[in-house]
Formats: C-alpha cells, structure tokens, sequence
C-alpha cells in the first residue's frame, strides 16, 4: 500500500536567517505526495561535486492527504568548513512515515534525484569555537549542569539550528571509557548516570530534533517524536540514552503566533567524583552564541573545592 512519494518537485536558495550577507542554509524544498496522513520525515545527504559527502539534513512534519512541501535545511557551517564549491548533489533521499527507530516505514527513497544552482562555500557562515576549560582541585562528588540559552532567528514560518559535530559527553580531555558510559581521566571520574541532555523551546508550535550519530564512514539517523507545544508555546524534549559519541543534532520546528525569534535552552548534566587537581575540556562545538552558565552543586556535603574556572 502505498502511503505516500516524491513528486520529482525541487528547488534551491541559500536562507540569510540574520541578514548578515552569509548563509545560514542551503535550503532543498521536496515536494510529496501524501495518500495516508500522518508523521513523515525526510532525510537527505549533501554531496560535492567530486562525490564527498558535505552535511545531512532531515525535516519532520505531521501532514494531511494531499500536496505538500517539505524542507532540508543543510547546515551553512558544514559547507563552510568542506570548502567546496560548485552545483552540489543531492542524495539518498528517503521519506519515511512514523518517528521511531523502530516504527519507521519507507514509504519512497531516491538515490540521486537533484543537483544544486551554484554556491561558493565562503558564501556560507564561518565555524564556532570549540572548548572551553574547567579546572578545579577536590575531593568528593560534583553535579555539574551546564546550560546555554540562545535566541534562533525564525525564516519561511520556521525556525531550524544545526549542532555540528557534537560530543556525548561534551568533553575534550583524553578519558578511558568504563562499561559503555563512564568515564575515567586524571584525578576524575564520571558515572554513567546521570546522562541527561534536555532541549526547550519558547515561542513555536511543535519541536522536533534529529540525530545522526557518526560511526567511522557511516552514521544511523533517527528523528524523535514530534512534540506538540503547551498552551504558552513551550516545547521539550530530555532524553539519558544516548549512547557516548559523535552527534549532528538538528533541532528544528514550526513557530506560534507570527514569531521572529525563538528562545532555546540546552542543559547537560553530569556527575562529576574527583580526587585531587583536574583540568576538564569541555568540548562547546557547533553550539550557539549565547549565555553559557554551569550550575555545580556539592553531594552529601563531601566535596571541598579551592578553585574552578571556566573560560568562556
């Protein structure tokens, strides 16, 4: 039974979320046909002329009978740093109904269906920085929160922001890892719970995040459930499962009331035992330009702390 497809319909523009004269997307509009409603997602590759893979993108909607468009949003800094330029090449494009990893259904896939208008890759926003450093000296248990708020410009009625290349644990310092999660450098040990990473939004209708975790050439991609907003436009999503490694998170959703800009609000949290001086990298890559703050909160009154500096 066939659920939905692709048209064949698509086009092409680089999106200037800020107006700063640089790119923040090269946005791909697909065009579907949806025979049986409900939660579909779209993925897609970014490819080079030379057949490189550039960057992923993904779009997540819950949609009635009939012609729709859909939106991959292919992250500016990921061109950026690829270096490229030319017509790119879109592929392995794959439009799914459902929102789990094991409730997906293909319903219609392409391997090569499009080619890009011309770009140059200097058109598109430069990279962010990439660690920040917390040192300190003690003896006992830490829980460190580690929270970033930032304000995503809203285009075309959406609102969409790319993490490139994160890390789960967010951390640069070289560590042993223990039973799957845990982890073991100088002077400092990190249990395998907690493990929570939350994501809120303020200001839209629904957020969706998609991950693609990257394992040597290839990565697993899921998209979440869609999250319907609360009466005042808040949306959330936390999760403690996912799995130590390299992340590219697409957060990414449809805005309330005409909005201009969203609020949103990332926390990380961790347990942190140490048993003298430490230095901990912690690995800030992809993430926005905002308000950093880290919550540290003593356990069981055991823990003495002489200094702690964060770098931002």
């Amino acid at each position: 039974m066939e659920l939905a497809s692709l048209n064949g319909d698509y086009a092409d523009y680089g999106t200037d979320v800020n107006h700063d004269g640089l790119l923040d997307f090269l946005t791909v509009e697909v065009g579907l046909e949806v025979l049986s409603p409900g939660e579909y997602s779209i993925m897609a590759y970014l490819y080079d002329k030379n057949g490189s893979e550039i960057v992923w993108a993904v779009d997540h909607q819950n949609l009635s009978a009939g012609e729709h468009k859909m939106w991959l949003d292919f992250d500016g800094k990921a061109i950026q740093r690829h270096g490229s330029n030319g017509h790119y090449l879109l592929k392995d494009v794959r439009l799914v109904k459902g929102s789990s990893p094991t409730y997906l259904f293909v319903c219609d896939e392409k391997a090569e269906p499009y080619s890009t208008s011309f770009y140059r890759a200097q058109d598109f926003v430069d990279p962010a920085p990439d660690s920040q450093i917390l040192s300190g000296t003690g003896y006992g248990e830490l829980l460190l929160t580690f929270t970033v708020k930032t304000r995503v410009p809203v285009f075309s009625g959406r609102y969409s922001y790319d993490i490139l290349g994160i890390n789960i644990p967010p951390i640069s310092s070289p560590f042993e890892l223990w039973n799957g999660y845990a982890y073991a450098m100088d002077n400092l040990y990190i249990p395998q719970k907690p493990n929570n990473f939350s994501v809120i939004i303020y200001g839209v209708e629904d957020l969706n995040i998609g991950l693609k975790k990257i394992q040597g050439k290839k990565g697993r991609v899921w998209v979440s459930s869609q999250v319907p907003a609360d009466e005042l436009g808040v949306a959330s999503l936390e999760s403690d499962l996912l799995s130590p490694g390299p992340y590219h998170v697409k957060i990414f959703g449809q805005v309330k009331d005409n909005a201009t800009v969203v609020n949103l609000t990332m926390a990380a949290k961790k347990k942190v035992v140490t048993y003298g001086p430490f230095n901990l990298s912690i690995n800030t890559t992809g993430f926005p330009e905002g308000d950093y703050s880290l919550r540290v909160e003593a356990l069981n009154g055991s823990f003495r702390l002489s200094e702690l500096e964060l770098n931002c």
